[in-house]
C-alpha cells in the first residue's frame, strides 16, 4: 500500500466515524431529554471524545507543520485515555452504581490524561515533551509517514502503554464478573468489552511503533458500544413512558373510584342514619329478650359506617384508621360468618386451623380484607368438583393463609392481581377493586399480602 493509498483510507475510515459517533451522541442527548437520567451524560461524552480522536487523525493527515503534527499526536493519547474513563462510567451507569474495584482503572485514566494536557502544551510552548524523542531516522511506518511524525516514543511511551493494556484487561475483567452476576446473558455487552480490548491494544502497538502498517482503529470499538449503549438507553426511555402511561391510567381509575365512593358513601350513610335511629326506637319498644338482636344490628351498622370511610379514603396517603390489638382468630371468624350464606349456597368445604396470635390493626378493616380473599377464592372453584378453602393461620411465623382448591395463578396474571381495575371474572361481573383494596389495607397496616407460588393450590399469604 502506498503512503496516497493510505492517507485515502485513513480519511475516509475517520471521517464516517466521526459523523457516525455525532449522530450517535445527538440520539443520546434526544434519549437524555426524554429519559431525564444523568448517566446518559457519560455516554454522550463518550462518542465525542471517541469521535474528536477521530476526526483529528483525518485532519493531522492534511498537516504539512511538523510542531503541529507532534502536538496531535499527544492529543491522540489524551483522548484515547479520556474516551476510556467516559466507557467506564457509561458502564457504571448500565448497572446503575459505582463500581468500586474499577476506581483505580478510572484514576490511571484521569490521570494520564492530565498528565497529555500538561505534557501537550508544554511542548507547543517550549519545545520540551515529556513522552517522545526526535527521530535519528526519517518516519518509516505508513502511520508515522502519513501524520508527518518526527518524534519517536521513549521508554515511557512504552511503559504507559503497556499499564494502558493492563488496565484495560483489568477493567475488561472486572465487568465481565459484574455481568455474571447479572440474571441476563447480555451477550452484546461481553461482545462489546472484548471488541474494546482488541482495538485498545491494537492501537497501543501503532502508538508504541512496536507494528506500524496498521491503520489506526481505537475508535471503532466504541461504535458497537455507542449502538449498544443508545438502544439500552431508548429502551429504558420506551418503558419509563409506557410506565407512566399505566401510572396516568391507574390514577384516573383511582380518581374515578374515589368520585363514585364519596357519592355513594354519601347516599348510604343517610339510609344508614335513618336505620341506626329507627333501630333505637325499636329498642326501646321490644323485650329485653329481643335486645341481643337490635345491638347485632347497631354493631353492623357501624361497620357500614367505618367501610364507607374506608372506601372514601382508601387511596389517600394521609388517611389513617383507628388500630387496637385483635385476635386473628376473632377476626377469621367474623369473615367466615360474613361469607357463610355464600359458602353454604356452593357446598364449599371450609377446613380452619387456627393458631391464635394478636395483631395491632383495625378489626373492620382486616376483616374485610379476609372477606375479599375468601370472596375471590369462592368464585373461582364454586364450579368447580369437591370444592374447598382452607385457613391456616400460625402464631410462631405469623401469617394467616387462605388456601383453596385451585391450582394456582399464572405468573402473567400475578402481574397486575392487585391492581385497581384488573379481574378475571367473565361476564363483566368483576370490577378489580376487591384485591385491589385488600393489598391496599394490608401494605398500609405495616404488612404483607403475597401469593405463595411453592404451593400446590392457589394460596393467599398475609404475612404479619
Amino acid at each position: 500500500m502506498s503512503i496516497e493509498e493510505y492517507k485515502v483510507l485513513t480519511r475516509y475510515v475517520t471521517t464516517f466515524a466521526f459523523a457516525f459517533f455525532l449522530y450517535q451522541a445527538s440520539i443520546g442527548v434526544y434519549t437524555s431529554r426524554k429519559l431525564l437520567s444523568r448517566k446518559v451524560f457519560w455516554h454522550i461524552a463518550m462518542c465525542l471524545s471517541a469521535g474528536s480522536y477521530a476526526i483529528l487523525i483525518a485532519f493531522n493527515t492534511h498537516i504539512t507543520d511538523i510542531k503541529l503534527s507532534n502536538f496531535l499526536l499527544l492529543t491522540y493519547w489524551f483522548f484515547a485515555y479520556f474516551t476510556y474513563y467516559c466507557y467506564i462510567k457509561a458502564i457504571e451507569g448500565f448497572f446503575g452504581h459505582d463500581i468500586k474495584l474499577l476506581k483505580p482503572a478510572k484514576v490511571f485514566c484521569i490521570g494520564h490524561s492530565i498528565f497529555q494536557v500538561v505534557g501537550g502544551f508544554l511542548y507547543l510552548l517550549t519545545d520540551i515533551d515529556l513522552m517522545f524523542i526526535p527521530r535519528a531516522t526519517p518516519p518509516a511506518t505508513l502511520f508515522t509517514q502519513a501524520l508527518n511524525l518526527t518524534i519517536y516514543p521513549s521508554n515511557l511511551v512504552v511503559v504507559v502503554g503497556l499499564f494502558g493494556i493492563i488496565t484495560i484487561l483489568y477493567t475488561t475483567v472486572v465487568i465481565w464478573n459484574e455481568l455474571n452476576k447479572r440474571e441476563g446473558k447480555e451477550y452484546l455487552f461481553k461482545a462489546g468489552i472484548l471488541l474494546t480490548l482488541f482495538v485498545s491494544c491494537w492501537d497501543t502497538m501503532i502508538g508504541t511503533e512496536t507494528i506500524g502498517y496498521l491503520v489506526p482503529i481505537y475508535y471503532l470499538g466504541y461504535v458497537f458500544e455507542s449502538m449498544r449503549f443508545n438502544m439500552y438507553y431508548q429502551d429504558l426511555a420506551f418503558t419509563k413512558m409506557y410506565n407512566l402511561e399505566k401510572d396516568m391510567v391507574k390514577l384516573s381509575k383511582v380518581a374515578q373510584f374515589g368520585f363514585a365512593s364519596a357519592s355513594i358513601a354519601h347516599d348510604i350513610r343517610n339510609h344508614l342514619f335513618v336505620l341506626n335511629t329507627t333501630n333505637d326506637r325499636l329498642d326501646k319498644m321490644i323485650d329485653k329478650d329481643l335486645s341481643p338482636y337490635t345491638q347485632k344490628l347497631r354493631r353492623h351498622i357501624g361497620k357500614i359506617l367505618e367501610v364507607t370511610d374506608l372506601y372514601m379514603n382508601i387511596f389517600k396517603k394521609n388517611y389513617s384508621s383507628s388500630k387496637q390489638k385483635i385476635s386473628i382468630s376473632h377476626i377469621t371468624q367474623e369473615a367466615l360468618e360474613l361469607v357463610g350464606d355464600k359458602i353454604a349456597r356452593h357446598s364449599v368445604r371450609v377446613d380452619i386451623e387456627i393458631d391464635d396470635f394478636a395483631i395491632e390493626g383495625n378489626e373492620t378493616e382486616l376483616s374485610l380484607c379476609l372477606v375479599n380473599l375468601i370472596k375471590n377464592s369462592l368464585d373461582e372453584i364454586k364450579t368447580t368438583d369437591s370444592p374447598w378453602i382452607k385457613v391456616v393461620t400460625s402464631s410462631t411465623e405469623r401469617f394467616i393463609k387462605i388456601i383453596d382448591s385451585g391450582t394456582g395463578i399464572p405468573m402473567q396474571v400475578q402481574e397486575g392481581i392487585f391492581e385497581l381495575g384488573d379481574t378475571r371474572k367473565k361476564s363483566g361481573k368483576g370490577h378489580g377493586v376487591g384485591l385491589a383494596i385488600t393489598k391496599q389495607i394490608i401494605e398500609r397496616s405495616g404488612y404483607k399480602l403475597f401469593i405463595d407460588n411453592e404451593s400446590e393450590n392457589t394460596t393467599f399469604v398475609i404475612n404479619f
